[in-house]
């Protein structure tokens, strides 16, 4: 345990609006106190960017990837080539005394990288990404549909999340047997295959221009150095929104982005009946297996 000292705790962090009240820096210190034991279990062994707004998200923020030298010697680092040469020091949050510390110097949401500590260079997940063009959350829950009946198909588990703004992130567990060349052509691959099949909701179209009201399947975090947001995160939008794991039953119509904010999350954590993603680890699976059975599946583009 270390000794963490909450400075300005009645700063405003999210202003208040939509009836609800201002959130300060001493709500997000002691989000973080309660959240970490579901959230450090699922972040702890990777490497971690900080996305800081020191004066609230009114003011201004950036992405913090190196970790500053004032950081104490008790949050672990790793680090890592930086594109274009020399490293970076990623932080490594892996308790809840190093949550509540990055909160405490302004931190709102916490990204992580793909890989490990111990290996980074070998992802832990394949991250498909729901980026819809247009505000339309039956479309979202529309395109989870089709990606959740395709991996069904593939005998493979994937687990669910609300990105906090108007998407949804779908992870599939990996054992660690493909480095990001094979686990990006993969989710290349799916993404392609489930545009095919449905090509009036779905596309892999990189440019907006192109996509028309399609939502973009989004396979491209599976990167080395590409971030996404973590679970249980929140982010710098009004109302405090949560990058909250879900159970696929709560994937329906009843569904909105916005639906588990800050102020309610803990009452609707206490009325589940279990954690969406507590049993994540019994499912992971061969990248080199998911490719096999999608070239089953008849994507004969796969090598």
């Amino acid at each position: 345990m270390h000794e963490v000292n909450l400075s300005k705790p009645d700063k405003v962090l999210f202003p208040s609006g939509d009836g609800g009240n201002a959130i300060t820096k001493a709500d997000l210190f002691e989000y973080a106190g309660r959240i970490a034991e579901r959230m450090v279990p699922l972040i702890g062994d990777r490497p971690a960017v900080l996305q800081r707004f020191p004066d609230g998200i009114d003011g201004d923020g950036w992405y913090q990837k190196h970790t500053p030298k004032h950081f104490p010697d008790w949050i672990p680092t790793v680090e890592l080539p930086k594109r274009g040469g020399g490293t970076v020091r990623h932080p490594v949050i892996d308790s809840a005394d190093a949550l509540q510390y990055v909160v405490n110097q302004g931190t709102i949401s916490v990204h992580v990288l793909g890989g490990s500590v111990s290996r980074p260079d070998v992802p832990t997940e394949l991250l498909i990404d729901l980026d819809p063009s247009i505000d339309d959350p039956l479309q979202v829950v529309e395109a989870a549909t089709a990606v959740r009946e395709l991996l069904d198909e593939l005998d493979v588990v994937a687990f669910v999340k609300t990105t906090g703004s108007r998407g949804l992130h779908i992870h599939v567990p990996l054992r660690g047997d493909a480095g990001f060349d094979a686990v990006g052509a993969l989710g290349h691959h799916l993404g392609a295959l489930l545009a095919r099949r449905h090509p009036d909701l779905l596309t892999v179209e990189f440019s907006k221009a192109d996509r028309g009201d399609r939502l973009f399947v989004d396979t491209l975090r599976n990167a080395p150095a590409q971030h996404a947001v973590a679970p249980y995160t929140l982010r710098p939008l009004p109302g405090a929104p949560v990058a909250v794991p879900l159970h696929w039953e709560e994937v329906g119509s009843a569904w909105t982005p916005d639906a588990t904010p800050l102020r309610s999350l803990f009452r609707r954590l206490g009325s589940l009946g279990s954690d969406p993603w507590e049993d994540i680890d019994a499912h992971r699976i061969e990248a080199s297996a998911i490719a096999e059975r999608l070239t089953d599946a008849g994507d004969s583009s796969v090598p």
